[in-house]
């Protein structure tokens, strides 16, 4: 095993195109690390670039001690799985699981030893005498990783492994995956666009957009204290409410106030945002912090938003609410919605409902796709 350093790294192709515009990255030994992001964000070229796939433009990459700039795939002490399992179709599960083994001159004995103990790691004993064609999408995923866990390498490289699985066996295989990297401890970098695998799987998440880190953290803080929008937009099912406005000073203290709406802002909120007084400001609340009514975290009055219900989607013991506030209509081209996650009831549309707001998981955005979260108490891990 191994840690992974990302120093200065810029990938830039024919045409001048940047895709990777010097980003640093430390991943300590045994840690699962997820780069997750847009389409055209920079995380499989950086991936690539790991693995010896992709040449460097610029900076450096180091796993273990060693700098792997100019050292072949081969020789970086690396196993990585692909999006399309990349199996032999020629060979059965055992050739495909020890066929790497063998290009290395490793010992029968050792490699029967191996396979057959990824295999039982795996549950894929039964399967070694099959070829890829006989095998469904999930057991050729565990035959994808079963050759990966033979080579014992010092870090595991996953490009988007689960994409081709259904939405049940993506669900199974996450957990399979957790299990496998606490029971192996090996430093692991996983590429997802699906914001769910990489809450679920990180150790750390890192989330890039444009070539850049825009934050790297652990799931919770990257939720919970997003650095900009474009993370807070970026992570979250439904993802987050943005409403736009200003911020006023009235003879109640500092306010949010944007069309038909007014929230009064306290505490940390008050004091990290005072320097922005008469400034345009974006308020972020996520779906789940809207309630119908008081509740222990949001029962003030003045921290309500008036809104009509929407469309009501539900969802078991919870709903999704969506919701026009504000004094807008349904029907106004410029309506302002929202999302409220709440517990199950009847409701119905056009009904008018006061949404009350938990105040502690309040943001102010600076305007702009990337403004920064002027109400983060500490910035959060860049690095």
């Amino acid at each position: 095993m191994a840690e992974v350093l990302i120093r200065d790294v810029v990938k830039t192709y024919p045409g001048n195109v940047t895709a990777v515009k010097g980003i640093n990255l430390d991943i300590p030994d045994g840690e699962f690390t997820v780069l997750v992001g847009p389409s055209g964000c920079g995380k499989s070229t950086t991936l690539r670039m790991v693995a010896g796939l992709e040449d460097i433009t610029e900076g450096t990459i180091s796993i273990g001690e060693r700098v792997v700039n100019d050292v072949a795939p081969k020789d970086r002490d690396i196993a990585m799985v692909f999006q399309n399992y990349a199996l032999y179709p020629h060979m059965t599960v055992y050739k495909n699981m020890a066929f790497g083994l063998k290009l290395r001159k490793f010992p029968k004995t050792e490699i029967d030893e191996r396979v057959n103990n990824a295999a039982k790691i795996l549950g894929i004993e039964k399967l070694l005498d099959r070829k890829p064609k006989a095998l469904s999408g999930g057991q050729r995923q565990r035959v994808a990783l079963g050759r990966a866990i033979v080579r014992d390498p010092a870090v595991f490289l996953f490009d988007e492994p689960l994409s081709n699985l259904d939405a049940k066996l993506r669900v199974e295989t996450r957990a399979e995956l957790k299990r496998l990297h606490k029971r192996l401890a090996t430093t692991t970098i996983y590429v997802t666009h699906d914001q769910e695998e990489a809450m679920t799987l990180g150790d750390r998440v890192v989330v890039m957009s444009e070539g850049l880190i825009q934050q790297c953290d652990t799931p919770l803080n990257v939720y919970q204290h997003p650095v900009n929008r474009f993370v807070a937009a970026f992570l979250g099912t439904p993802p987050m409410n943005f409403i736009d406005g200003r911020l006023e000073q009235g003879q109640n203290g500092l306010s949010f106030v944007a069309r038909g709406i007014e929230i009064a802002l306290r505490g940390h909120h008050a004091d990290l945002a005072a320097g922005h007084v008469g400034k345009e400001v974006v308020l972020g609340v996520r779906p789940e912090a809207l309630f119908l009514r008081p509740a222990d975290t949001a029962n003030s009055d003045d921290q309500t938003i008036p809104a009509t219900v929407g469309v009501v989607e539900p969802l078991g013991n919870t709903m999704d609410v969506f919701a026009v506030i504000g004094g807008d209509t349904m029907t106004q081209d410029n309506a302002r919605r929202v999302t409220a996650r709440v517990k199950a009831e009847v409701l119905d549309e056009d009904t008018p409902v006061t949404l009350y707001v938990d105040d502690t998981k309040l943001h102010l955005f600076e305007p702009g796709e990337y403004g920064e979260n002027i109400t983060l108490q500490h910035a959060a891990a860049v690095v």
